[in-house]
């Protein structure tokens, strides 16, 4: 289940973004301070183009997912996800949260949202998350793929789309 993000989940958020293992599949790895994010939270909820909401499995809070870009002329938008790592992992509870909240939040995407193009940027040598999305309908878009500089390493990151079914 998806539901938009509250106040009360904004230090679940930055917690669990702040995870070393999540940081990681990031273009942006720094810690995240609660000023940072405070500020990030801020222009997010002033921001008509993104919004931020909390993935309930199980009926607890387990992950955020991200839309951005959200383009209701053009019916696109780009998206990103985090779970609750250190929440999941001890109910053994990890892979059904990652495929349930991609589940969740392309529902959303296409139902709530009503896209025709929901996009993804992925870093290229983050294989998992390729292949779920691969799985799930996701095509590359190559002309979309860029190298950028992460921590002074060259970084692949890959684009991908999903479009909606047509009638």
């Amino acid at each position: 289940m998806l539901r938009p993000a509250e106040p009360r989940d904004r230090e679940n958020v930055r917690r669990w973004r702040n995870h070393p293992e999540v940081r990681a599949q990031f273009l942006f790895r720094d810690v995240i301070t609660p000023e940072g994010h405070r500020a990030w939270w801020a222009r997010v909820a002033a921001d008509p183009a993104r919004r931020v909401l909390i993935y309930e499995h199980e009926g607890t809070a387990a992950g955020a997912v991200t839309f951005q870009d959200h383009d209701p002329v053009a019916r696109t938008a780009e998206w990103g996800f985090f779970l609750d790592l250190d929440g999941l992992r001890p109910r053994n509870a990890l892979f059904g949260a990652w495929i349930g909240l991609e589940q969740a939040a392309i529902r959303y995407a296409l139902d709530d949202l009503n896209l025709a193009v929901l996009g993804a940027r992925t870093l290229a040598a983050n294989k998992p998350v390729l292949t779920l999305h691969r799985r799930n309908g996701f095509i590359e878009i190559p002309s979309r793929h860029y190298t950028t500089d992460i921590d002074g390493i060259p970084a692949d990151v890959l684009w991908l789309e999903l479009r909606a079914p047509t009638s």
